[in-house]
């Protein structure tokens, strides 16, 4: 009997845990995507975060002489919806299995697909907010760094990708033997 509580109450921490993986992934997808650092007046390092909703995405901006075309977002918000997809396909089945006690090789395929699922857009949400970064600078990456403007992945890249892969472990947990 005490085996069982064991398993429920282990089953309960890691349904939580993927919740949290689904709330990092959301927020991940509405704050920065990619940290925009320059030079306000002389001294200021000033970083904004350019969002992966926002307006500047496939502009041409003018800075100083170079004009820079921000990249494509649509691999960052395919990444984000596939992780977020993955992520409620597990809080089901983590639901069905940890608190209505169903059961079933059914239901562990499609955990194990919801699980892929989460660790692929994780994996992408990285490796797009590192692509959108690096095309940020265009054809002038050397003259940008040299005026002190830097992209890099903003930090709803890395809320994206840590939520992803929290959820996508904790959802794996759940199948293996020690932890039924």
């Amino acid at each position: 009997m005490a085996k069982k509580q064991k398993g429920s109450l282990l089953g309960i921490v890691f349904l939580c845990l993927v919740l949290v993986g689904l709330v990092l992934v959301v927020v991940g997808m509405f704050v920065g995507q990619v940290a925009y650092t320059h030079l306000e007046g002389l001294k200021e390092t000033v970083t904004e975060n350019i969002g992966l909703f926002h307006e500047d995405w496939g502009k041409v901006i003018d800075l100083v002489v170079m004009k820079i075309t921000y990249p494509s977002n649509t691999l960052g918000v395919i990444a984000f919806i596939v992780a977020a997809v993955g992520l409620l396909v597990l809080l089901c089945t983590g639901v069905l299995q940890t608190l209505l006690k169903k059961d079933g090789s059914i239901l562990n395929i499609v955990r194990i697909i919801g699980v892929v699922l989460t660790v692929v857009g994780a994996v992408l949400i990285l490796v797009s907010g590192i692509t959108m970064a690096n095309a940020c600078y265009g054809d002038a990456k050397e003259t940008l760094e040299k005026a002190s403007i830097t992209y890099a992945p903003g930090i709803g890249v890395w809320l994206g990708f840590v939520g992803g892969l929290v959820g996508g472990i904790c959802g794996t947990l759940p199948l293996l033997k020690p932890f039924k």
